[in-house]
């Protein structure tokens, strides 16, 4: 993958992340207190690793190839938090 292929992914990855935090946010308007805890506990979470991978979204730019491997791990481990946090709050709604 170079280097305008991984812009392009995450990209995306933050613009499906930014998509499904909103619907999320909407989701828990017609919550219990309960439910709206949980949600606004897992979104701040959600919203701070969407903040980190932006800054890996920039540094993109300025990094070297070694740099790279460091920048698509945190692409792949942003994935996967943010597929787990989603999938987790789908089952508590």
């Amino acid at each position: 993958m170079n280097k305008e292929e991984l812009k392009k992914e995450i990209n995306n990855t933050i613009d499906d992340m930014s998509s499904k935090i909103d619907q999320m946010k909407a989701k828990k308007e017609s919550m219990s207190d309960d439910l709206k805890n949980k949600y606004n506990e897992t979104i701040e979470t959600m919203e701070s690793k969407k903040e980190d991978l932006k800054s890996k979204y920039d540094s993109i730019e300025d990094s070297a190839e070694t740099k790279w491997e460091e920048v698509k791990s945190s692409l792949n481990s942003a994935k996967s938090y943010f597929k787990e946090g989603f999938k987790e709050l789908s089952t508590v709604a």
